[in-house]
């Protein structure tokens, strides 16, 4: 979560709402049936369009000329929290990046990208980081963005008072100064030689400080190509285009080239790709491989993928009685695990297995450890009756309704009774599994968790993998690891850098409590007819911005 779950990726919430899945009942009478051509994909950097019973085409190329107006409707989750600060569901985030800009913007080899900052330089030793911000940016209201707004964003995220979760993620922010309206200045505890990255994260908004409330409809709040017109939480959310957005498009002119975007709620993904195929909705996202295929066998429909870090977290308590606290039964638990046959049976050829035990997977290049995870039944049979299980173990699972997450359930349970061990799988909705109770993510003895792609990878560590982390689901205290996140996040040299990294990496496939069964591309489907959409590597993130619908050629 951290998307990530990210709530740390972000976390979904599947509060019921009737309206939300009576309008897409009623889209399930108009369905258009695909045909069945065969598909072709190719690649525009690291994004791919297929195009049923089409040519192969790109993300630019093939399309037809730019035309503005229009409303984009887009089938997502219910949102539970338009306080961008406190996003926590993938509505949430999708909602809240149309509304707001950020400091800078990663594309999508993960790569800062100015955004309100159009330059950035830190002093010789990483411990001062200063932002020059464009001129002439403004908030939807029309009053001006300015460096006291940036200052106030992040004082906001950093402050224990305020509760963001993202506390720890800035806790080494000793100070932010507003140099002038057009430069803000970070002075940092210790040497951060990827700080832009850490501005990206996306929670990490920029807010007007003179808006209260961040979550209400109107244009004072935010600064971003779309405004908030109306919002009903058991309903839909409707969004009208920003009239004095900074960005120009190919005419000239300020984006959006939509007029507007309109955020219909539903639990039921598979509800919202037959309102997609209905011509009900124009983008639906987070598809599973049954709905990629649904999606490809439609004509009248496109596939977005993009190479993304995107993955579960299965993890395990590591503290007080729990059974995982015994560092033979997480052994055992990992190693009677076959991540392939998770990927084969979850998400065909829409997944890669990384090294099975940490949030680092190969998209990030050489911070990435290439070392594929083993299975060895009978070494797990053997740590288990070491831990005093030599008769078994009972443990109870706990699965939010929601992705991939009850499939991975049910395969590893199967696994894991290869080895011994009777896993029970509790489903729950997925706003009980981020909300409070004794069923929250942070509380279970076994809970399957998706996070989201981050800049760089020692976010997740600090996120989750260290003692005082916001989101350290698995109660794992580990001051080597501790010790380890500090020295990457400090490390001026890029190769000392990798090799922390590298470190890192293989302390937690010895010891960590958790297993990540994949990383996953990121998947959505849209009408033919909506062009100009880059998924983001996170896709909740992707921005309607440069979005237009028009026939393509």
């Amino acid at each position: 979560m951290g998307r990530d779950f990210s709530r740390g990726r972000r976390r979904l919430s599947t509060v019921v709402v009737l309206g939300g899945v009576l309008v897409l009942l009623l889209s399930l009478l108009v369905l258009g049936c695909g045909g069945d051509d065969e598909d072709t994909t190719a690649t525009d950097e690291t994004t791919e369009v297929t195009e049923a019973g089409g040519d192969t085409a790109s993300t630019e190329a093939g399309m037809a000329a730019v035309e503005r107006g229009g409303v984009v409707r887009i089938g997502a989750q219910p949102a539970t929290n338009l306080d961008p600060h406190f996003s926590t569901s993938i509505a949430d985030i999708m909602l809240n990046h149309q509304r707001f800009d950020w400091l800078v913007e990663l594309d999508q080899e993960n790569q800062v990208q100015p955004a309100i900052a159009e330059s950035w330089e830190s002093n010789e030793d990483g411990t001062v980081w200063t932002f020059t911000l464009r001129e002439g940016v403004t908030f939807n209201d029309g009053s001006p963005l300015t460096a006291e707004d940036v200052a106030y964003s992040f004082d906001r995220l950093r402050d224990p008072d305020v509760g963001s979760p993202v506390v720890s993620l800035y806790e080494g922010i000793t100070e932010i100064t507003a140099v002038d309206d057009t430069t803000v200045e970070f002075a940092l505890s210790s040497p951060n030689p990827e700080f832009p990255a850490f501005a990206a994260d996306y929670h990490s908004a920029i807010v007007n400080s003179e808006v209260e409330d961040l979550a209400a409809p109107g244009g004072g709040a935010g600064s971003g190509p779309f405004v908030l017109d109306s919002y009903s939480p058991e309903d839909r959310a409707s969004l009208v285009a920003a009239e004095n957005y900074w960005k120009e498009g190919e005419d000239g002119e300020p984006l959006p080239y939509l007029d507007g975007l309109e955020f219909i709620f539903s639990p039921d993904l598979g509800g919202q790709v037959e309102a997609l195929r209905g011509g009900e909705l124009d983008f639906v996202g987070g598809l599973t491989t049954e709905l990629v295929n649904t999606v490809k066998a439609d004509e009248a429909l496109q596939l977005l993928k993009v190479t993304s870090n995107m993955h579960y977290v299965l993890h395990m308590r590591a503290d007080g009685d729990y059974p995982a606290a015994d560092e033979n039964v997480r052994e055992a638990l990992k190693l009677g695990t076959d991540h392939q046959q998770l990927v084969d049976a979850v998400r065909p050829d829409l997944a890669e297995v990384g090294n099975g035990f940490t949030p680092v997977g190969p998209s990030y290049g050489d911070y990435y450890l290439e070392q594929p995870p083993q299975r060895d039944v009978e070494k797990a049979k053997q740590l288990l009756a070491d831990a005093g299980y030599a008769d078994g173990l009972e443990i109870t699972l706990t699965a939010q309704q929601a992705l991939d997450v009850p499939a991975i359930a049910t395969v590893w349970a199967e696994q894991m009774a290869e080895i011994g061990v009777t896993v029970n799988i509790e489903t729950v909705p997925v706003d009980v599994y981020y909300g409070d109770g004794e069923q929250s993510w942070l509380q279970v003895p076994f809970g399957i968790t998706e996070w989201g792609a981050r800049a760089v990878p020692v976010n997740y560590f600090q996120l989750a993998y260290v003692p005082n982390g916001d989101y350290n689901e698995s109660h794992w205290e580990n001051q080597e690891m501790a010790d380890l996140t500090q020295q990457i996040s400090n490390e001026l040299d890029r190769d000392k850098r990798v090799d922390l990294y590298h470190q890192a990496q293989q302390l937690m496939i010895e010891q960590a409590p958790i297993i990540v069964p994949y990383f996953e591309a990121g998947l959505a489907g849209a009408t033919a007819e909506l062009n100009g959409v880059e998924l983001a590597t996170d896709w909740a993130r992707t921005v309607f911005t440069d979005a237009y619908l028009a026939s393509a050629q």
